[in-house]
C-alpha cells in the first residue's frame, strides 16, 4: 500500500516565484489499484511521482510505501522499495544493453548483488514466457539492444514489466 499524507511541496518558497506544486496532498492506493492521473500543465503530476521517488523531499507530509515512512530516504535509498516509469521509454532503460538485460537488472533490483555473469537459462526463459503473454513479438527479440530502431517499440513494454516486476518471488500474474 502506498500513502502519502498531508504531503506539501513548495518550489522558491518566501520569493516572488514562489509555487505551490503540492498543497496538503493525501491519498491511499492498496495492492492492486491501478490510477491513472490527469492533469493540465503544472497541475503537480510530475510533482507528485517525484515526490514519491525522492527525487526532492517534501516539505511537509509522509510518503509511506507498506507502512515503511520514505519520506526522509534519498532517491537512491528509496530505489530499494519502488521503481519508476518515464514519460520517455529511453530514460530509465539502459539504451545498450539487450533488451534480456534491462529485464534482469529490474528483476534483480533490491536483491544481494552477486559476481555471477549472465542471465541464467530458467531468467531467460522466464522473461520470455511473460513477453509471450503481451503477444507483441518481444519473446523473440530478448537480445536486441534497447536503444536500436527494431527494439525502441518495445521500450514502453519494459518500463510496464519493470514497474510491475517483484524481485522475490516472481510474481505468476500481470495484474
Amino acid at each position: 500500500m502506498l500513502e502519502m499524507r498531508h504531503v506539501t511541496k513548495i518550489f522558491n518558497p518566501g520569493t516572488v516565484d514562489e509555487k505551490i506544486a503540492l498543497n496538503d496532498l493525501s491519498f491511499t492506493l492498496n495492492d492492486g489499484d491501478f490510477v491513472t492521473v490527469i492533469g493540465g500543465n503544472g497541475a503537480g503530476k510530475s510533482t507528485m511521482q517525484n515526490a514519491i521517488c525522492g527525487t526532492w523531499l517534501p516539505d511537509a507530509g509522509e510518503i509511506l510505501l507498506d507502512g515503511i515512512d520514505l519520506s526522509s530516504l534519498s532517491e537512491h535509498q528509496r530505489a530499494k522499495y519502488l521503481g519508476r516509469v518515464y514519460q520517455d521509454p529511453m530514460t530509465g532503460t539502459a539504451a545498450g544493453m539487450q533488451i534480456e538485460e534491462n529485464l534482469a537488472l529490474a528483476a534483480r533490483r533490491g536483491l544481494r548483488r552477486t559476481l555471477r555473469p549472465g542471465i541464467r537459462k530458467a531468467e531467460r526463459e522466464e522473461y520470455r514466457q511473460r513477453l509471450q503473454e503481451l503477444g507483441l513479438g518481444l519473446d523473440t527479440r530478448l537480445s536486441a539492444k534497447v536503444g536500436t530502431p527494431s527494439a525502441s517499440r518495445s521500450c514502453c513494454c519494459w518500463t510496464s514489466i519493470r514497474r510491475r516486476w517483484t524481485p522475490k518471488p516472481p510474481p505468476r500474474s500481470w495484474n
